[in-house]
């Protein structure tokens, strides 16, 4: 029966993901800035006694919270929830259980099937057209993506020496956090970040918010079609993971295209087959590599499969240096 219980607890998953969305929806772990008792957080999430006590119980059961007495408070946990943690789980959080996606992941067994993505014949267009559609979703999305950026920025830092490089140019960069943490070290260096118009105005105005105007901005562009030349160093950071080889390879050639000879190419992704992950991370990155196949057609990739995209575009075999995390660096320079 031991490994009956333990597949229902697999199975008992996807209650615990809508567990944690209600927790972050309602604001449970951001009213517990100090212990309280069910009546005050029931007033404090706007919510129905009765209902948020069941709903705390199992947050409990999850190690998310705990209870003295008649006060719930966070553990440390549970504090990852929070609005502002610098972790920014609940981002992911909230961007992991839309409707959407998950109706999408109902259908994996007709993605595995037909090695194909289910979200646009689902929905009636691309898992991107619909960030676009719904901007509040869209803010969430680039949330989530940038909570990744300080582990993205210390793996650079260990595999590239950026005392040379005054113009970087960040390939669908999203909010500019990853340009940010690159900056914020090296006064002479200036950046662009390079992603649909939308994205870009958000990322000018972080970047601006965070005192880096003067150095970095935004630069509207579609990196199927062109993207800003004139940068020392170019970075595609959690980008080809989302797009299948032949649009890999297009996003590439584009970039190469873009590059001088002496330029230098900086691709951040988790790397199938790089040495030092737990039996846990790379249990995740296979469930990332799922989520790509449902929602994009994209995929999870070895390093020599990523040189044979490389060498398609025109650049040299990566070269890929020891990280600080599981965040994998691989670099190389034009042909």
């Amino acid at each position: 029966m031991a490994d009956a219980d333990d597949v229902v607890w697999m199975v008992y998953g996807a209650w615990v993901s809508m567990c944690i969305r209600a927790a972050c929806e309602l604001g449970v772990v951001d009213a517990l800035d100090q212990p309280r008792c069910l009546a005050e957080l029931a007033a404090r999430t706007s919510s129905d006694p009765t209902a948020l006590a069941r709903l705390l119980r199992v947050l409990v059961d999850l190690g998310l919270l705990e209870v003295a007495g008649d006060r719930f408070a966070a553990t440390s946990r549970g504090e990852v929830l929070r609005v502002g943690h610098p972790t920014d789980v609940r981002s992911l959080a909230l961007m992991q259980t839309v409707i959407p996606k998950l109706t999408a992941w109902r259908h994996l067994a007709d993605a595995v099937r037909r090695d194909e993505p289910v979200f646009e014949k689902l929905h009636g267009m691309s898992s991107w057209a619909w960030l676009a559609a719904n901007p509040a979703e869209e803010a969430v999305f680039n949330a989530a993506m940038a909570r990744r950026a300080a582990l993205q920025v210390a793996a650079i830092r260990a595999a590239y020496d950026l005392a040379t490089t005054r113009q970087v140019v960040d390939v669908g960069g999203g909010n500019g956090a990853v340009v940010a943490g690159l900056l914020a070290e090296e006064p002479l260096l200036s950046a662009v970040v390079a992603d649909r118009p939308d994205v870009v105005a958000a990322a000018t105005a972080a970047l601006t918010s965070a005192g880096l105007g003067g150095r970095a901005r935004g630069a509207p562009a579609d990196f199927f079609v062109s993207v800003p030349s004139g940068g020392d160093l170019y970075v595609l950071s959690n980008v080809l993971h989302d797009w299948d080889d032949a649009e890999a390879i297009r996003i590439l050639g584009t970039v190469h295209a873009a590059m001088r000879p002496d330029a230098h190419l900086l691709i951040v992704e988790n790397v199938l087959d790089a040495p030092g992950r737990t039996p846990a991370q790379q249990r995740d990155l296979h469930l990332v590599d799922l989520h790509m196949l449902v929602m994009f057609g994209g995929r999870e990739r070895t390093k020599e499969e990523y040189d044979a995209l490389l060498v398609a575009a025109g650049f040299g075999p990566a070269a890929v240096k020891p990280s600080p995390n599981t965040w994998n660096v691989l670099q190389t320079q034009p042909g």
